[in-house]
């Protein structure tokens, strides 16, 4: 008797063969044939796995999930959205500490104590100033 053993894939080879069959340019049993994929449901399995569905779930076709499936523009969509997100996040930083340093200086140079209390009461001064 044979031992059956599990031949594992790597995600980029299993996202090539899934855009492929989706692209039409192959079946899936053609896929399974011309890369030696073993079993006759592993695309499927791979198709429903990258669809975000539980790779078991019978009757639940991952293809309508699957055709918007680009991903090379979402790679680079996603890449820019980072790069994006990453500088504001920067400048707001750089932000954060420039307000530290001018509240540092106002208390150092001109005994100022700008930084808010929680809990303080409004001055009587400041009272009279609203209700001119």
């Amino acid at each position: 008797m044979e031992k059956k053993t599990t031949k594992k894939y790597e995600d980029s080879f299993k996202r090539k063969v899934v855009l492929e069959v989706l692209s039409g340019l192959i079946t899936k049993e053609e896929a399974r044939i011309r890369y030696n994929i073993g079993g006759n449901s592993t695309i499927l399995d791979w198709m429903r796995q990258y669809a975000g569905l539980k790779i078991k779930t019978a009757g639940s076709d991952p293809i309508p999930i699957l055709r918007n499936m680009d991903e090379s523009k979402d790679s680079s969509e996603l890449e820019k959205k980072i790069k994006e997100l990453e500088a504001k996040l920067k400048y707001a930083e750089l932000k954060g500490r420039a307000y530290q340093i001018m509240v540092e200086i106002a208390r150092e140079k001109y005994g100022l104590d700008l930084e808010k209390k929680h809990g303080a009461k409004q001055s009587k001064n400041s009272k009279k100033s609203d209700q001119k």
